[in-house]
């Protein structure tokens, strides 16, 4: 995304300009073209979810999403430190176009965004991971309060996600009417997945079989 990013606004940077009209209007252009590059990096991002969500081992999803909570917290990390020791203010500041400034903006958003779907579409594995490291959960908590910052760059989905997710993990008091969609059957797959209480459920009434067998204790452990 930095990448993309960064070639299609390179034509906003490669010459200095001393007035202050040119100035807000490359930064008002920049703003725009991120908004549209974030939309389609978001839409990637939920394809490649999608595709996550039909793995059906369960143990594989767990320490994919581990992996990758490791890769997006890091990057977090860096990039809050980044921001906070640079001028941008949100709602305040322009655009920035400031390659480094505009990297550290993106990827706290990016991240946040995404991490957030991955707490709603997969909840028992993500939370679990999450809840692993105290400080996972603080950035997530404080990244998702950042893009309510920024709320004016995202679309009106990602900020559904991020309410969502805000109430899933209780960060905020959840609605009266709060669900989470992708709870609806106990289910983080397509079906084809069987949860950890579905195999436990199984694992007991095998149990129960085994037992009616004959007082073989050993069986159970």
């Amino acid at each position: 995304m930095n990448f993309k990013l960064n070639l299609v606004l390179f034509i906003f940077v490669l010459t200095p300009l001393s007035d202050a009209n040119q100035l807000l209007k490359k930064s008002e252009i920049a703003e725009q073209l991120y908004k549209k590059l974030l939309k389609r990096q978001r839409a990637e991002q939920l394809a490649a979810i999608k595709s996550f969500q039909k793995l059906r081992n369960y143990e594989k999803k767990y320490q994919m999403i581990t992996l990758m909570a490791e890769k997006v917290f890091t990057i977090m990390q860096d990039s809050r430190a980044k921001i906070e020791a640079s001028h941008f203010i949100p709602g305040v500041s322009e655009f920035p176009t400031d390659d480094n400034i505009r990297d550290a903006l993106s990827n706290i958003i990016e991240n946040s965004a995404l991490f957030a779907e991955i707490i709603l579409r997969l909840p028992e594995i993500s939370v679990s991971v999450l809840k692993t490291n105290n400080n996972w959960d603080i950035l997530l908590q404080w990244g998702i309060a950042y893009c309510y910052q920024v709320k004016y760059l995202l679309d009106n989905s990602t900020i559904k996600i991020l309410s969502l997710a805000s109430q899933e993990l209780n960060y905020v008091p959840r609605d009266l009417n709060y669900a989470n969609p992708y709870r609806k059957n106990k289910q983080e797959s397509d079906g084809n997945e069987e949860e950890p209480n579905q195999l436990q459920s199984k694992n007991v009434k095998k149990k129960k079989k085994k037992l009616q067998k004959g007082p073989r204790l050993h069986d159970e452990f």
